[in-house]
């Protein structure tokens, strides 16, 4: 995977994909005979590469969210050993991400040769960034940096996009174009999207959505977990999309828990109504009309969903500041609390991870404070093996 994300970084190859010419055919057949071992990363890239030139046509759309899907599930594939680990593949899926500003059914692509070539190494820099903090990528080519744990960003009216409640940003040009707001682990965010949609992004989430919602739907992307507050527009559908399920809602409230590491996607309804369906993907072959305080499962290696009426606030309750949970797995906890606030919790024994626990944690500032009553309700004893890393016993 470490090569196929290079060959997105350079320009000579990107020039061989979209504007070949005899000399760098000859210097990648070269290559390619030299090195056999790269010929599936170089494929792969080549194939997400040249979806550029396709955007445009009937099935864009599929092919496109298809590719997305391989990479997710080839980077899933490799088993997290550590926290640390766990972190270096993200920032590959960040990447894989990233690819669908150029895939996705929205008018963001140009077709000029030299735009798409600055696009793309523009769009590859980005994502390749640090993730350490909140960060908005606007389709006009700002990058705004948001330091704080727990952030707010509302667009307006205007078009303008508040940060925080205080900073202001200038109204950018309206249109299809993507935007994305991505939130590493350690912090959380809520925005107010276009059409007064609020979404709550837990961490280690991205959201990838328009500058302005046109057309019969509203459509986003969504890796890892948020919370919907869908505002209510007659005629006009709400979706969610994820590696392998699409949510369509009309005004409610929801939440969706779909990040790639996980094996299961949950989709846990508030009130209102939504229907889970499958996607492009065709894993699914029922369509789920969920009715409130009930939830859905899917389950990727499986490829079956099962229904279950749910304490909904189990699953609601991480984005006003507390997590609670009825008869857990300790270890499904743990992983939560891991992303929340990006540290790793090592369990001295593996069993204890089985044990069920049933209580409410307010999520503090200082994780140690949370992990300490974590390990108090578990029966358990917590240690400080240094910043970012604790041992339960």
């Amino acid at each position: 995977m470490e090569q196929f994300q290079r060959y997105f970084e350079d320009r000579k190859f990107v020039r061989w994909v979209l504007r070949p010419d005899q000399d760098l055919n000859d210097y990648w057949q070269n290559y390619l005979a030299d090195h056999p071992e790269e010929q599936e990363p170089v494929s792969l890239a080549r194939k997400l590469i040249l979806s550029l030139r396709t955007k445009n046509e009937a099935d864009h759309g599929q092919e496109a969210m298809d590719l997305l899907t391989e990479i997710l599930r080839e980077v899933d594939r490799r088993k997290r050993r550590t926290y640390f680990l766990m972190l270096g593949f993200s920032a590959l899926k960040y990447v894989a991400v990233g690819v669908i500003f150029f895939i996705l059914g929205f008018s963001f692509y140009s077709s000029k040769e030299s735009a798409e070539l600055d696009t793309l190494y523009q769009m590859l820099s980005e994502t390749r960034s640090n993730i350490n903090d909140t960060q908005l990528l606007l389709s006009d080519g700002s990058h705004v940096i948001v330091r704080e744990k727990q952030s707010s960003i509302e667009y307006q009216n205007d078009g303008k996009i508040i940060i925080n409640k205080q900073d202001t940003l200038g109204a950018i040009p309206k249109g299809n174009e993507l935007n994305q707001l991505m939130v590493p682990y350690g912090k959380h965010t809520s925005i107010k999207l276009p059409d007064g949609t609020v979404a709550y992004l837990n961490a280690g989430s991205r959201l990838v959505y328009p500058t302005v919602f046109t057309g019969e739907n509203r459509e986003v992307f969504l890796i890892g977990e948020g919370f919907f507050e869908v505002a209510h527009q007659e005629g006009i559908r709400f979706l969610v999309n994820t590696s392998d399920v699409e949510v369509l809602a009309l005004g409610t409230k929801f939440n969706i828990s779909a990040y790639p590491s996980d094996q299961v996607i949950e989709t846990v309804l508030v009130e209102g109504k939504v229907n889970v369906k499958k996607n492009g993907f065709h894993f699914m072959n029922n369509e789920f009309l969920l009715k409130p305080n009930q939830k859905v499962s899917y389950h990727k290696e499986q490829s079956e969903a099962i229904i279950t009426t749910v304490n909904v606030i189990n699953y609601v309750s991480w984005h006003d500041g507390f997590l609670n949970f009825t008869a857990s797995d300790l270890s499904r906890v743990i992983k939560k609390l891991e992303r929340y606030y990006a540290v790793q919790i090592i369990l001295d024994n593996p069993k204890l991870g089985l044990k069920t626990i049933t209580g409410k944690l307010k999520l503090v500032e200082e994780p140690e404070i949370a992990l300490g009553v974590l390990a108090t309700t578990a029966s358990a004893e917590l240690t400080k093996i240094n910043e970012t890393t604790y041992a339960l016993k």
